[in-house]
């Protein structure tokens, strides 16, 4: 399910992310994770959950998810 749109999806057609000591990556195997749909990659409600999920700053989400990308 994804974490903006609530959207239920393959888990394949998912993106899956997770936040270690507060830094958006990619799933590493282990630990809590979140996923994301493709839509609402672009969306601009994205910034505002991720950095909720993760307790960072807005602009940091935005730059560690250009990272990821």
């Amino acid at each position: 399910m994804c974490v903006v749109c609530r959207g239920r999806f393959p888990q394949r057609e998912l993106l899956r992310l997770q936040c270690i000591n507060k830094e958006l990556r990619k799933w590493s195997g282990s630990g809590r994770s979140f996923y994301l749909c493709e839509t609402c990659r672009n969306s601009p409600k994205l910034y505002k959950i991720l950095s909720k999920i993760c307790r960072v700053e807005r602009e940091r989400v935005k730059k560690l998810l250009k990272e990821i990308n």
